[in-house]
């Protein structure tokens, strides 16, 4: 949704009122501005899926830890000679 209003600033250049006509604000200046809704069960999903995307890197990183480790036992077991 757009929307036009006139916008008063404060010294830090944060908006202090919005005014729908120039009338009320003398020396404001027009600005358009656009309302966006925020879905935060989307936002939420997002979160949980870049956290399961880290785990399961972790995962595979860890996995590949043990495959290697259990080729040295493996290896280490093919050494050994059997009476």
């Amino acid at each position: 949704m757009l929307f036009k209003y006139f916008v008063e600033f404060d010294d830090d250049g944060e908006i202090k009122k919005l005014y729908k006509s120039k009338e009320e604000c003398k020396g404001c200046k027009e600005y358009i501005v656009k309302l966006m809704l925020i879905d935060r069960k989307w936002e939420k999903a997002e979160q949980e899926s870049d956290k399961f995307n880290k785990d399961v890197d972790k995962l595979l990183s860890n996995a590949k830890k043990f495959d290697t480790e259990l080729n040295k036992v493996l290896k280490g077991l093919r050494r050994i000679k059997w009476l």
